[in-house]
């Protein structure tokens, strides 16, 4: 593979970038705008763009495997931060608060997930016992019999 100048090497880099036009990068390598739109469909060039654009790739992903890599080293220290706060924090709430953390990432803990699947032509949705009830008492001091006979499967529709 024939080896590009200098100012095309640059050229290309910020190409794989992706962050400026053809027209910004021929100023910024201070080349003419003819010259460079003719290199750009060279073969060595666009070889060099994919190289760059894989090097730049392999960046991003070395760096978010590296940081997921401290996170995961960081966790057990927060977990025994919250731990302390939850068995000698002064206060009630702040005790309050790292309970809940606690149990919310636990595996006892009763998912907060919410499942969407399809059925006859409707949407079925999962949801606690405690958010029913209170959408029920929601619809009862509004008055809203109907939604609350739809939600308790006995409504039906006059023709």
């Amino acid at each position: 593979m024939k080896k590009l100048s200098p100012k095309l090497e640059q050229a290309a880099l910020l190409d794989a970038r992706g962050e400026l036009t053809v027209v910004e990068i021929a100023d910024l390598v201070n080349l003419t705008k003819e010259y460079y739109y003719s290199k750009r469909r060279t073969p060595e060039y666009k070889l060099r763009v994919d190289h760059h654009r894989k090097e730049i790739e392999n960046r991003h992903y070395d760096a978010s495997a590296q940081l997921q890599r401290r996170f995961d080293n960081e966790a057990p220290r927060a977990f025994e931060t919250i731990a302390k706060l939850h068995r000698k924090a002064d206060r009630d709430t702040t005790r309050l608060g790292a309970a809940k953390e606690i149990l919310d990432r636990s595996s006892v803990a009763p998912s907060k997930r919410r499942d969407y699947g399809e059925g006859d032509g409707g949407v079925t949705i999962q949801i606690g016992i405690k958010k029913l009830e209170q959408i029920y008492g929601a619809l009862e001091d509004v008055g809203d019999t109907e939604t609350i006979q739809l939600l308790e499967g006995e409504y039906e529709e006059e023709e």
